[in-house]
This record gives structure tokens, sequence and C-alpha cells, in this order.
């Protein structure tokens, strides 16, 4: 026994050797200690990685900043044999002190390590979120879509607002049954709070990343100064975990509770009372909230400020989707969930909207948790691994033209709309059945009931707003003006007529 154990670690050391013996993948040449730290982009970062990409002839990439080797991923190749194949060693995430420790977040899902507790928490999660338990939700999501398009009638120069107003009502409500406030809401002033703080430190808290040991240092040591500025936003953060949850517990405690995620969490929790079940029950709606608010430029709001931009700057497919719902819809109703299997065109329009612009072009890194190779290449172990997501859904041999807004390139039933879109492996993000179907009703009821248009300058003449996106966790539109018109007296009479059948 002794000598076979001594063979399989002899074998094990020459099989290392050997792929260290490997060149690691292409990339930029870095300089001595720092290494390629001047060379990583503070903004579009996903058209960098590409350029690397392009300029090595290689979907993956390799760089280094302070010791950290960060490997890109810009091909749906990579990204499968890595993150889908090989994914019991590349869902790990990296310790992101700078939002795990100084801001408090280790509750949240999308950054716990991957581990049991991980598995139990989306597990959990997936209960609430997969296909059929998202029917459930569907009569919210109509009412809040309903409630949006008589708000667009009102007031269309707003929709920004009005669009965020329609996602924080739906989430609030699954996640805790809370009904928020069209203006100035405190739950939707703690989510944008939160999503600031997140911000901050993924821009300027990057240090405490690359270089876990300056958790140890004063704030007022060179490169540690987010640990003053996370000071002040992590009590922010508590806040938005606690509060919301303790108003369901003393709403079912008075017996005044409406059905939710955290409702139900709460009450099983009573049944078999843990700290580690209060503990999920505290992040799984949690997730969901900081997940959809993100300072209003939420995942679901970032995709429908990119769909009126798309329908501004390309007329043709809005009135291509608004011929197929007059055809199969008809004038006297709104569209339904029932709808989808009959408008193809208008579902192809909805992924042509996630994949033109990408709210997520970068997910949050993996980590890889032991040696590994691809392609001839070494892949050492405690890399961040970057799905380059931009890339995969801007790939010009499965997208031709991948900068033009064409829906048609989705009626090819050999054409897929990439799992990209919403993250990587096992990391995907478990709430992506509830987003695809909320986009899906809120863009066909929109199409049905307005006619979206560039505002024109005093002469007559259209202004075209720029295809401008700002960078950071999630990537939206520079604000734009347009305009919302009622398609007619008699879908205007629609749109009042269908939120009151449903008040």
């Amino acid at each position: 026994m002794p000598v076979i154990s001594f063979c399989v670690v002899i074998l094990l050391h020459s099989i290392r050797r050997r792929q260290r013996a490997l060149p690691l993948p292409p990339g930029p040449k870095g300089l001595l200690i720092v290494g390629n730290i001047l060379d990583m982009p503070s903004r579009n970062q996903w058209l960098t990685y590409r350029k690397w990409g392009k300029q090595h002839d290689s979907d993956i990439v390799h760089a280094t900043a302070l010791g950290t080797h960060i490997i890109v991923l810009n091909s749906a190749k990579a990204v499968h044999e890595l993150f889908e194949k090989r994914s019991s060693i590349y869902s790990d995430r990296p310790p992101l002190p700078s939002l795990t420790q100084l801001i408090r977040m280790s509750w949240n899902i999308a950054f716990l390590p991957y581990g049991p507790k991980w598995r139990t928490w989306r597990k959990v999660f997936h209960e609430h979120f997969h296909p059929n338990a998202t029917r459930q939700y569907q009569p919210r999501v109509l009412k809040a879509t309903r409630q949006l398009l008589m708000n667009l009638l009102h007031t269309p120069e707003h929709y920004g607002d009005h669009l965020r107003f329609m996602s924080g009502q739906v989430i609030m409500g699954i996640a805790y049954g809370i009904d928020i406030a069209p203006h100035d809401d405190p739950y939707v002033s703690l989510a944008e709070k939160a999503l600031q703080a997140v911000e901050s430190a993924s821009i300027t808290g990057w240090t405490f990343d690359m270089l876990p040991f300056y958790i140890h240092l004063p704030w007022w040591f060179p490169g540690a100064s987010f640990k003053k500025e996370a000071a002040k936003w992590a009590p922010h953060i508590d806040e938005m975990v606690n509060k919301p949850y303790q108003t369901v517990k003393d709403a079912l405690a008075k017996g005044a509770a409406v059905p939710s995620v955290a409702a139900s969490m709460i009450t099983s929790l009573c049944e078999h009372p843990s700290r580690e079940d209060e503990l999920t029950s505290k992040a799984v709606p949690a997730t969901m909230y900081i997940g959809e608010f993100l300072r209003g430029a939420d995942t679901t709001v970032a995709a429908l400020l990119t769909f009126f931009l798309a329908m501004v700057l390309h007329p043709n497919s809005q009135r291509k989707a608004q011929t197929e719902i007059d055809n199969v819809v008809g004038v006297d109703r709104l569209p339904d969930f029932g709808d989808e299997a009959s408008l193809p065109y208008v579902s192809a329009l909805v992924k042509e909207v996630m994949r033109w612009h990408p709210v997520t072009p970068i997910a949050v890194p993996h980590r890889l948790v032991m040696d590994d190779v691809y392609e001839g290449y070494f892949l050492p172990a405690g890399s961040m691994v970057i799905g380059n997501a931009w890339a995969v859904l801007h790939d010009e041999s499965v997208f031709p033209e991948p900068s033009r807004f064409r829906p048609e390139r989705f009626l090819d039933p050999n054409v897929k709309l990439p799992d990209a879109v919403f993250g990587f492996g096992r990391r995907i993000c478990p709430g992506r059945f509830m987003a695809r179907s909320s986009m899906w009703i809120t863009i066909a009821s929109v199409l049905a009931a307005f006619e979206i248009g560039p505002v024109a300058d005093g002469d007559g003449v259209p202004l075209m707003p720029r295809e401008d996106y700002k960078a950071g966790v999630i990537s939206y539109p520079e604000a734009f003006a347009c305009t919302i018109r009622p398609r007619s007296k008699r879908t205007e009479e629609l749109v009042v007529a269908s939120l009151n059948a449903m008040a």
C-alpha cells in the first residue's frame, strides 16, 4: 500500500511539472511586480478583453495584477469547456474582501464561495424561481406592467422612473410582500445606497481584492482609503438586509402578512429554528432585493432602457413587432403571458435586446481551485477567471454583424440566445426564468400600447440619441429623451380599462 501511495504522489508531481512547463495564455506584456496593472481598463473592460483576444488570435487571454493571475474567456467554446464541462473546479469565487468584509455583503449568494452553504442557499433560491414556480408570480408582474402603461400614458417623459417603480413593485412584492411608494420609498432608498456601496467597492476597493492583506492596514495607508468609505456604507447594507425582513416578521406575528418568499421562509424557520436557517431566510430575499434594484439600474430596468433606445433607433423593428401583435392579439385587448408562443417576432426582439447590449457584459469573476490545462495553455490554481459575455454575444461567427440590432436573426430556429446573458456554469443567475418572462410581457405590452420615437428640435428634425452606455456593475444607456405616445385612442382606453379590471 505505501508503494502504491508513493507511486501516485510521484505521478501527480510529474503531471504538475509537465503542466507548469506549458505556456500561460497570451496577453499584454506586464511589468515587474505590478504586472498588467497599468493595462487593466477602468471602463468598457469587455471591449479591451476582446481586443486582446483578437490581437493574439486566442479565445482565452491572460494578464496579472499584483501577483494575481487573471484569465478571460472570450468565446462560447471556452466558456462551455471550462465553466460548464469543468464546473467543479471553476465555480468558486475570489475572496473579494472589499465586498464581503468591508461593506459586509458576505450574505449575498453571488459572492459566496463554492461549497455546502452556497449549494444550500442556491437550492432554496431555485425552489422559489424554477420555471414552474415563477408562474405563481405572473399576476403580480402583469398588474405592475399595466400600472407601467398607465404611468407612461400620464407622464411619458419620466419613463425611466416608471420602469424603476415597476421593477421595485415586482421584486419587493415577491420577496417581502411589501408595496412600495412611487416616490421616495425608504426600501428603494436603502437599495440605492447599497448599490452605491457595491459600485464604490468595485471601482476603488479593488486593492483589497488583489492584495487581501490590505484589510489589516489602517485607512490612511496608501491604497487603503476605501476602508474609511466602506465604514460609512456598511450600516446601510445591514439595514437593507434586516429592515424588510423584520417588517415581514412583525406582520406574521400580527397575522397580517401577505404571501412572499420571506414570509414562507420565516414560517418554515419557526417550525425548524436554527441560526443557519435564519441566515438563509434573510439571504435569499435580500439577494433578490439588491439584485433587482441596483440603484434603479438593475438588470431588468437596464434591459428595458435598452429596449426603448432600440425602438427609437430602429423604428422598422418596432413596426414589425406591432404588426404581429395587431394580427395575433387584435386591438380589443392587451397581450398576456399566454400569447408568447404566438408572437415569435416579439420574442425574437426581446432576445435581441438582451444580446445587443447585455446588462452584465462581464459577470462576477470565478476562481479556479486547481491547476488546469486548456488548448495547450497552463491555467494556474487561484486564477481569477472572467467570462466575457459581451464577446460571446457579439461573436461574428454566430451573430453576423453583431453590432446591428436585428431581431430577425432569432427567427432562425438554429440560432439560440446564449446563457451568457445570465452568467456562466453553476453560477448562472437563478432568477433568469423570472427575468425572461417579466421582460417579455413588459415589452409586448408597451409595443401594443405605444409608439416610441425620437424627440425633434424646433424645426421638426428628429434628434436621434447616441448609443452610449455607462460602465459599472450594470451597463445601461446614458440618459436619452424620447417620445412615447398612445398608438390610438382605442389603445389609450385599453390601458385604462385593463388596469381598472385588475384593481
